[in-house]
């Protein structure tokens, strides 16, 4: 998922899932590759879009960094 399309989804979803890794960063779920999400989720949390919006950037850093 690219940065436009995640930023587009936390600004039209009220609520959006997110999960805390075990850097203990939290992420929005479906930002990294399946694998990636069960090897290092510690919980999940559903955050108010508007308050999510400064994950995604992050997200996609890690993302990129891992693989």
């Amino acid at each position: 998922m690219n940065e436009r399309k995640l930023m587009d989804l936390l600004n039209s979803s009220e609520f959006v899932p997110t999960y805390e890794d075990k850097d203990g960063d939290w992420m929005l779920v479906g930002d990294v590759p399946w694998e990636m999400f069960v090897d290092s989720c510690k919980r999940l949390r559903i955050m108010k879009g508007s308050e999510a919006i400064g994950l995604a950037p992050r997200a996609m850093e890690k993302c990129k960094s891992r693989s």
